[in-house]
């Protein structure tokens, strides 16, 4: 697979989503902390969630892995500064549960065993799975919060609910590397500084080579 191309077809479907000042300044923030520290996440969380990034935008010659791009620090970053409390609480509670879900499916104990193997048949499972399929994990998601807050004898649906964390990570992913950062706008991208020219419909095929804007608004 061409990931670069991949990657690069992914982040036009957010092209619609404003990139705010508020947001760039947050990953910018993140790719230069130095004493940095997760707000949100555990350390364990963080090990566990950078392995899915880096198989989801590894290195390659002209680009760097995910967290060589700090793209673990923005979703740590983003999830404590736009979620409030009870989607704070779903999104652990999903991430909990596809690190159930991965040990359950590798047939180990602790997160320290797993090896990249083990992540990747997760990544196939989830990402390549039937429509049908995703349909049904997300019945279960919504009718588990649906109920949640009436009912505490409700069995959680553990691999529907490592589903939707690993969409997250990816889409986020995707928005980290789209959005703001500073290598991928540079090198990548088409970027072009603020003021530039305005055209009106232009075929982006003309107008940057076929190359997704480093910024949209």
């Amino acid at each position: 697979m061409n990931r670069r191309k991949a990657i690069k077809n992914i982040g036009l479907s957010f092209g619609t989503i404003t990139a705010t000042p508020a947001l760039i300044s947050l990953l910018q923030r993140c790719q230069t902390e130095l004493d940095w520290k997760p707000k949100l996440l555990s350390i364990k969380h963080i090990e566990f969630v950078s392995k899915y990034l880096d198989l989801i935008i590894p290195k390659t010659d002209d680009i760097p892995s995910a967290t060589g791009l700090g793209l673990h620090k923005w979703m740590d970053a983003y999830a404590y500064e736009t979620l409030d409390e009870f989607k704070s609480n779903q999104y652990l509670i999903h991430l909990n549960s596809l690190m159930l879900n991965t040990l359950d499916n590798s047939v180990k104990s602790s997160i320290d065993e797993l090896i990249n193997d083990d992540y990747d048949k997760q990544l196939k499972k989830f990402l390549l799975a039937s429509e049908s399929k995703i349909s049904k994990w997300e019945e279960l998601v919504n009718k588990f919060w649906k109920n949640y807050s009436t009912s505490s004898e409700l069995s959680m649906p553990e691999e529907a609910m490592a589903y939707y964390s690993l969409i997250t990570i990816r889409d986020w992913a995707v928005m980290g590397y789209r959005w703001g950062n500073e290598y991928i706008a540079k090198n990548i991208l088409d970027y072009r500084p603020i003021p530039g020219q305005q055209k009106g419909c232009v075929n982006l095929k003309d107008a940057t080579g076929g190359l997704v804007w480093a910024l949209q608004n």
